[in-house]
Formats: C-alpha cells, structure tokens, sequence
C-alpha cells in the first residue's frame, strides 16, 4: 500500500516522468492531478502576489510544476508551504532557469508579509498603558513584528521596477500588523534594528536603559543617544510597532 502511494505522489508531482500506479482511471487521474496542481498554483499566486504578476500563465505553471517534481517538502503544514516555496528558489532550483538574482530574496520577503499576517497573537489583547511612557517604562513590542535583510530593494520590485544591481548596503525591512489587522512595513537603518532586536530580548526593559545600553554599544554620547533614541521609540509608537509600554 505505501508503495501504491508514494508511486500515486510521484505520479501527481510528475506525471510525464512518472507512471501512475495500475488500476486507477484515468479519469479519475486526471481530476486529482489538476486539483493538485491548480491548488498549488493558485495557492502561491495568493501568498506571493508580486512573483506572479511578474510572470506570465506560462511562465508561472512551469514554476509550479518545476517546484512540484524537483522539491520535497520538510513539513506537512499548510501554512508552511510558502517556506518550501523560498527554499526551493533558494537552494533547488537550476541556474539554467535564468532568474532574476533577487527572485529568492523577493519571495522570502513576499513570504514574511505573509507570516505576519497569519501571526497567531491578538495584538488588541497585550497589555499596555493608555498614555505610553516609552522612556521611564517597558515599551512593549508589537509581537507580529517580523524583521528582514536583503540585499535588493524587495519591497520596491514589481513589474514596473526590476533592479539590475544591489544596493550598496543591506536593506532592512520591518514588517508587522497593525490594529485595524492590515499588514504594514517600515524600512529601518541598522540602529533601529538593533533597537528592535534588543526589545525581542529584553521586553522588561525600560526605555531609557535601553536607550543607555544602546548608545554604548556604539560610542554614542549618553544623553544624545537619549534625545535621539525618544524620538524614534515616539515615531515606532505612532507606527504601532511598539505597541506602548507597561511598569517594569
């Protein structure tokens, strides 16, 4: 039986290369294999709507259908399909393709958006104070923030923009959902991400001990990291990445 099965599988994946088991209609072959494959592929086109607009039906069935027969997933999770689909631009799929060099990097962001959409936390159930003390409270992290670098401008491609260099410096992108459950995103320079990665650690930190420890990560004079530190704690505040702040 599991022989019948694995064969039915390869069969589904590859039908050109791979014989389906005897005695099944074909008929009934048929159906399965276009419900397979038009799952999948409507599937990504949802989950990564950028990569699909910038190939045509053709082009993006024989993506699918190259993913199908030479990529095996690591997880039987629905949700997580749109991770095999980055790992196999990343790691499986031929150089002869002729992709363009930020194909991974745009799907992994197109994927992250993704992640936080579904993020399991109810952001209007974290506790925070009503009038948000960011400098002498915690301040408290959105937690669907998700956080990426790259090396193209991925939150920028689209079918009226393809880059053809990289930029000159790592391109950080913060993305997370906001109170009215729209996804949102915000580029970042590397002292915000520090700053960020910092609140993930140390959630029961407040603001201005954190602003300290910062400005001597980076030789920054104590007082002015301060000034600058509280006006950008206000503005991820206003942008709903900090959500506000609780009494340590």
């Amino acid at each position: 039986m599991l022989e019948v099965q694995r064969r039915f599988a390869d069969h589904l994946r590859n039908p050109q290369s791979r014989p389906a088991p005897e005695g099944i209609e074909e008929r009934r072959l048929g159906v399965y294999r276009r419900l397979f494959f038009n799952n999948l592929r409507n599937l990504f086109a949802k989950n990564f709507p950028v990569i699909r607009k910038l190939h045509d039906d053709s082009a993006w069935d024989a993506i699918i259908r190259d993913f199908m027969t030479h990529h095996r997933p690591t997880t039987p999770l629905f949700t997580e399909i749109g991770r095999e689909f980055v790992d196999y631009l990343e790691n499986t799929r031929d150089a002869s393709h002729d992709d363009p060099p930020w194909l991974a990097e745009l799907a992994h962001w197109e994927f992250l958006e993704t992640t936080v959409r579904l993020h399991a936390a109810d952001i209007d159930a974290v506790e925070v104070e009503s009038e948000a003390e960011l400098l002498d409270h915690c301040p408290v992290l959105n937690p669907t923030l998700a956080i990426g670098q790259y090396q193209w401008p991925v939150h920028r491609i689209g079918p009226d923009y393809r880059p053809d260099t990289p930029e000159p410096s790592p391109v950080l992108l913060a993305a997370y959902r906001r109170r009215d459950d729209k996804v949102a995103f915000m580029k970042i320079n590397a002292l915000t991400a520090h700053l960020l990665s910092n609140l993930q650690s140390a959630d029961h930190q407040p603001g201005r001990e954190l602003l300290d420890s910062i400005a001597e990560d980076i030789n920054q004079p104590a007082e002015r990291g301060i000034e600058s530190g509280a006006q950008l704690l206000t503005t991820l505040h206003h942008r709903q990445i900090i959500l506000g702040s609780r009494e340590s």
